[in-house]
């Protein structure tokens, strides 16, 4: 019989003999003035944003310096882990603008794992950009641990700002203006109501402190109509859409329908709290939703607390959609209503050229939310509660000098 001990023996000491390889997480760089043949450091940076993503692997960040980025697609497609996740960051302090060269060619930021689409990406990080002039903004597919801060998604031209499915995804302090089709609209009516600031679906999905205006359709879809495929789905909490959280938002001038939308049987335990709707459906008749509509009316556990609803009557004025019965469809409790203007520093009822969703002293918006495990901060990084309790809205209001200058993408920064 053959003694395999001394040979294992051997192979136990050589083992330990030899050098522990990690991979060492890298850190690169990308600016107007790069080229793609550099190494991407810091003194020698890459040109292209797209170059920078499609290098990065498990633990690398890439920092992109200011300035305005001609970009076509932009696609992630390998996945980050827990503990080395993958990040596109704005450099500190300086506000990187990309812009998409041609939105017919589905020009976009795309979350897309490169072995199918069916399958799961996720522990991505994107954060401090303005992007504009895309089909969409950013377009995620069976997305999971995905983190989208400090964004100004605007002005896509097809489609949504920001669109897919995923699970544990958090939109956080983002800007998302004028997107959709525009242009489809004015000639062709029923594209009016298709295109939406947010349209997701999936668990977990976490919708905080954003400012969402001027969208062609709603400002938020909550979309539980999609079921389960195997062949589509990296798996059920990646299509059903349960265990949301839209708090905090302000959410205004939506032009064809209304702030939120709630859609679907498969949409199960949404909690939409301590946002502000203002003046949405612009388009729409004052008896219409400005607030919250439901479409195909049969999800469960939908909550709805210490929101804040006003439409001036120039367009849509109602809360909650009519045809949506409370304790059936959705409970509610400590909203505000019935005329209740939120004040804010900049905001007519017609959206103005540089709105500013600031609340102005006196605001009934201050003091008047609920205290929300998952809302520590506001848009702009200040820690809630500033007064005797959270505000209501994107932004929490301070005594001492809370007048915010108009929210401008310059005003981006790594917190």
């Amino acid at each position: 019989m053959l003694d395999l001990k001394p040979t294992l023996c051997a192979l136990v000491i050589a083992g330990s003999l030899m050098p522990t390889v990690a991979a060492q997480a890298a850190t690169y760089y990308v600016a107007t003035t790069g080229n793609n043949g550099n190494p991407g450091t810091e003194s020698q940076p890459w040109r292209a944003v797209a170059h920078a993503v499609a290098t990065m692997v498990p633990g690398d960040t890439t920092y992109v310096r200011g300035g305005t980025y001609k970009e076509g697609l932009i696609r992630f497609g390998k996945s980050g882990t827990q503990g080395n996740p993958i990040k596109l960051l704005n450099y500190p302090g300086e506000s990187p603008i990309i812009d998409f060269i041609d939105a017919n060619q589905f020009h976009r930021i795309v979350l897309q794992h490169n072995s199918g689409s069916q399958n799961a990406i996720g522990w991505i990080t994107i954060a401090g950009f303005e992007l504009r002039n895309g089909s969409d903004g950013i377009k995620i597919y069976n997305g999971h641990d995905l983190t989208i801060q400090r964004n100004w998604i605007h002005d896509a031209k097809i489609s949504q700002g920001i669109v897919g499915n995923g699970t544990r995804i958090l939109i956080d302090r983002n800007r998302i203006s004028h997107n959709g089709n525009f242009a489809g609209c004015a000639t062709t009516p029923s594209e009016c109501n298709k295109d939406h600031g947010i349209y997701m679906n999936g668990t977990g999905i976490t919708i905080t402190n954003n400012i969402i205006y001027d969208n062609l359709s709603f400002g938020i879809q909550a979309t539980g109509t999609v079921s389960y495929n195997s062949a589509s789905h990296a798996g059920p909490e990646y299509a059903l859409s349960h265990n949301w959280v839209i708090a905090n938002n302000t959410i205004a001038y939506q032009v064809n329908r209304a702030a939120i939308v709630v859609w679907g049987s498969y949409l199960k335990n949404l909690r939409i709290e301590n946002n502000i709707f203002y003046e949405n459906g612009v388009k729409l008749a004052s008896g219409d939703p400005q607030g919250i509509d439901f479409v195909s009316a049969n999800s469960t556990g939908v909550t709805i607390r210490n929101n804040l609803s006003y439409g001036s009557g120039s367009g849509a004025t109602a809360f909650i959609a009519s045809w949506a019965i409370e304790g059936v469809q959705y409970t509610q409790s400590g909203n505000i209503v019935n005329g209740s203007n939120p004040l804010f520093v900049k905001a007519p009822s017609t959206l103005p050229a540089s709105p500013n969703f600031a609340l102005a002293p006196g605001s009934p918006a201050i003091d008047a939310g609920l205290t929300l495990a998952a809302v520590r901060v506001d848009i702009n990084g200040t820690s809630r509660p500033q007064g005797t309790a959270h505000d209501i809205g994107a932004h929490e209001y301070n005594a001492s000098g809370d007048v915010q200058p108009p929210d401008a993408p310059t005003r981006l920064s790594v917190q």
